[in-house]
């Protein structure tokens, strides 16, 4: 039966804890993900402006208190992706990465480098574009360290946001910017990247494979490539996208259909103008009963979705057979 959580807890499925994977939503785009001493992050977003001060163009920065307070541990955390570069996903990324997560390298578009570059050491931004997958034709696997972990950045999309409409420019930017963006129009969405994320055993196969989209997107941008056979494996997680996913023709039928995920997270879902302190509500004018009524009727048999509340978190067992 699909799990709906109401409140802030933390899961547990089946298996040991040095036999699992887990994961914490951060909120909107935001994941932790960590298996034994290896953690790897997408963009968090906990700052949470306002929909006031969003339009009323005011500076738009990081509320560093706030992050102090709700980040979990991310010391150890190697590897930052990046979606797109929207404020709502990259606005706390250069504070975290200055004090919490200092060894961590971030990985997005072109445009996210440029805008990174702003408020992070160059040595710490590596854009995909080059290695990313388009189409069927794969792209190149960036691996952490010591190789326990690897990713596939995929060309994907931003579903519009209203009435077949983007309300934020597109940009890109082709130069590293002096400051970080002041309003909302400055963090431009540059192109947008799906993840295929790899956990890596000893041997150094495939123990768990997530899917991760943190924008809505029409297929079949974002699917996953025509990998070779020794790449091959079934899903166990995808993370999809709640918010503008009417904005799209098959979201998420499409890529359900497509990757047949064993588990899946519904993220973006919640109302990113609140305050932290105020109750967790749904994004307005977003149907999320809908959503899932659509994604039960293509779901596999044997898959089961959540959605998760913010800072929940999750545990999933290691499924190393290649399906």
């Amino acid at each position: 039966m699909p799990v709906y959580n109401t409140k802030q807890e933390t899961l547990q499925m089946q298996g040991e804890e040095k036999n699992t994977i887990n994961v914490q939503y951060l909120g909107v785009g935001g994941y932790l993900f960590r298996h034994g001493q290896n953690a790897l992050m997408t963009a968090p977003s906990i700052t949470n402006p306002s929909l006031l001060k969003i339009l009323s163009l005011t500076r738009l920065k990081t509320n560093e208190g706030l992050v102090d307070r709700l980040l979990p541990t991310v010391e150890d955390v190697e590897m930052v992706l990046v979606g797109h570069s929207h404020y709502d996903h990259l606005l706390d990324v250069p504070y975290v990465m200055r004090k919490y997560a200092m060894n961590a390298v971030v990985y997005g578009s072109k445009t996210m480098g440029h805008i990174m570059a702003a408020a992070v050491d160059k040595s710490r931004i590596i854009a995909v574009d080059t290695y990313a997958a388009k189409g069927k034709t794969p792209g190149q696997w960036i691996y952490n360290q010591d190789r326990t972990i690897r990713f596939m950045a995929i060309e994907s999309e931003h579903a519009p946001h209203f009435a077949g409409m983007k309300l934020l420019p597109e940009g890109p930017y082709d130069k590293d910017l002096k400051h970080l963006p002041r309003t909302v129009f400055g963090w431009v969405e540059g192109q947008t990247y799906a993840y295929l994320i790899d956990f890596l055993n000893e041997q150094g196969n495939i123990a768990f494979r997530v899917h991760y989209q943190d924008a809505a997107s029409t297929p079949p941008l974002g699917f996953v490539p025509d990998l070779p056979a020794n790449d091959l494996k079934r899903v166990d997680l995808a993370i999809l996208c709640v918010a503008s996913f009417t904005q799209v023709k098959e979201y998420p039928e499409g890529i359900i259909r497509a990757i047949r995920p064993k588990n899946i997270l519904l993220g973006h879902w919640e109302d990113f103008f609140r305050n932290q302190k105020r109750p967790v509500k749904v994004l307005r004018t977003t149907n999320v009963r809908n959503f899932i009524k659509r994604l039960e009727s293509v779901m596999p048999g044997d898959s089961q979705w959540q959605m998760p509340m913010p800072f929940t978190q999750m545990r999933f067992p290691l499924v190393e057979k290649t399906e």
